[in-house]
């Protein structure tokens, strides 16, 4: 694989010969060459940047640790730990529950919002300015997922118009323009024109794919982020989700795995551009070898033992024996602490205590937490699962029954697994098999799918929290260690920045008063209660 380093270069470097030479007009002379621009800047390379900083790459990976790992994974019960990680145990750190806040608006949405605006009357690059505009949405429902009403249409404005007080929109408003602005871009995509080269980290990741691949890839990109859309509200307007979901549909939706969405890493760029969750867990902090620190959940560890599932094998492994045998995982319950043996929540005092810290099982770096592995941002495991849903509410997406999507759901996510590395190949028999001792039963098949996408989503744990809020499944037993900030309930959003009081006190208050206390038990529009 070409170093996304060298992607990057060869994105900005023809640009930049591009530029003029100097003149001897007195204007020229007077003008400050040194002062950055939009006409100085790359689009490719702004997208590019964009991109690479959603799969978590700010320095110090401060997002991704403190609110996919830290909260996230734990709250989900597909992580555990016994030491300074608050999220299993519901307690509140402002800092760090506000860090993808913090992170997201200058290192994600101001790239984006850049190359939007300044390719938009460029006929040129025309796809660049949709495919940022798909972008741009995968980026704000993350956001907008965690924290609820969030600045959206004035957002990355403060260069171009000066804005740098935003208004915090309302997440339904949020919702029907990201939905908006899928549709428009996905229909306005055309093979004929160019199409990003190496700077597309997700569809042209060499930089040599033909245009109408990459066109077509970003078009079920854009209708299977629709669909995303549309079912988070299906708690909150059915009907409208109804709506959206079939147009989604029939827009045309990722149909295989060698569709999916993700950034493949260099592990030779550093923290800029290795994968963000590798780093933490098994790289430069090596989480995973710190005994009790990140260690994989019971919860996680029993669905898959005790159904037999041929996933266990690749995903986990015992420290102390470095043993992949499913019958020797153990997983770490949630909620406990070393805080000694005086205490009733000290991890010597859980059920089944295997001795010793290192008995608990980790995720097998060797398949999944590769320095240079991917970070998926949407797949077709998750579509068909998604799809199993719409099936089962009996809406119009297709022939296939809600018991066929589910089935190619879980196939999907299994095979899923070989993209972080080849040894992880689970076979159809082994797949047929587990299907066959577990299947589709329509009056549990709500749980039966969410658990499932539960389970494929291990490693984004943003989406993992977001869909299961919005459907209630897996049936997670919550913790309620002492001094948590939720009354022993899960977390349902994380924290605006102590800043914005400050900073953009009106349009912040707004935001409160609209949707309510800046707190970890508030719920966001579409999590009705």
């Amino acid at each position: 694989m070409r170093s996304i380093h060298k992607k990057i270069l060869a994105v900005c470097i023809p640009s930049l010969m591009l530029l003029p030479s100097c003149t001897k007009h007195f204007e020229d002379i007077n003008t400050d060459n040194n002062k950055a621009g939009e006409e100085s800047g790359v689009p490719e390379y702004n997208f590019s940047r964009a991109v690479l900083e959603f799969t978590g790459n700010s320095d110090y990976s401060y997002e991704t640790w403190r609110v996919n790992i830290i909260y996230c994974a734990n709250m989900m019960q597909q992580l555990s730990n016994v030491s300074w990680y608050a999220g299993d145990k519901y307690i509140q750190n402002d800092g760090w529950a506000s860090a993808y806040f913090e992170r997201a608006y200058p290192d994600q949405i101001k790239y984006i919002t850049d190359v939007i605006r300044v390719t938009k009357d460029d006929a040129y690059q025309s796809n660049l300015h949709n495919i940022s505009r798909i972008a741009r949405a995968m980026i704000f429902q993350r956001l907008t997922d965690i924290y609820g009403d969030v600045p959206y249409s004035e957002a990355g404005l403060g260069y171009s118009d000066r804005i740098f007080t935003p208004k915090y929109d309302a997440q339904k408003d949020i919702y029907m323009d990201m939905l908006k602005e899928l549709e428009e871009a996905a229909t306005a995509l055309d093979a004929s024109k160019v199409v990003p080269g190496q700077g597309d980290l997700i569809y042209n990741k060499g930089g040599s794919v033909n245009a109408a691949t990459v066109t077509a890839n970003w078009k079920k990109l854009a209708y299977s982020l629709m669909l995303r859309l549309a079912m988070r509200m299906t708690k909150r307007d059915e009907a409208t989700a109804k709506t959206w979901a079939e147009k989604a549909f029939a827009g045309g939706l990722i149909s295989s795995n060698s569709e999916n969405a993700y950034v493949l890493h260099d592990a030779s760029g550093g923290r800029t551009t290795v994968n963000r969750n590798s780093n933490i867990l098994s790289g430069e902090w090596n989480a995973i070898n710190t005994p009790g620190e990140a260690s994989l959940s019971k919860t996680f560890i029993d669905f898959l033992k005790n159904n037999s599932d041929p996933r266990l094998q690749y995903i986990s492994i015992v420290p102390s024996s470095s043993s992949e045998a499913p019958a020797d995982q153990i997983g770490m319950p949630n909620g406990y602490d070393t805080n000694g043996s005086n205490s009733p929540t000290d991890i010597t005092k859980a059920p089944g205590y295997p001795g010793d810290l290192k008995n608990y099982s980790v995720l097998n770096k060797n398949v999944l937490l590769k320095l240079n592995g991917p970070t998926f941002l949407l797949t077709y495991s998750q579509v068909e699962l998604l799809l199993a849903e719409a099936a089962l509410r009996g809406w119009n997406v297709g022939p296939l029954s809600a018991a066929d999507h589910y089935a190619k759901g879980v196939e999907a996510a299994m095979q899923q697994l070989a993209q972080y590395d080849g040894s992880a190949t689970i076979t159809a028999t082994e797949i047929q098999t587990y299907l066959a001792a577990h299947p589709f039963d329509a009056a549990n098949g709500y749980n039966q799918i969410n658990t499932q996408y539960w389970a494929a989503c291990l490693l984004d744990w943003y989406e993992a929290w977001a869909n299961w809020r919005r459907s209630g499944y897996p049936t997670l037993v919550p913790v309620n260690y002492p001094g948590n900030a939720t009354g022993g309930q899960i977390p349902r959003r994380m924290l605006y920045p102590a800043t914005e009081a400050a900073a953009n006190p009106t349009n912040y208050q707004e935001a409160i008063t609209r949707q309510g206390t800046n707190a970890l038990t508030t719920h966001v529009w579409w999590d009705k209660q």
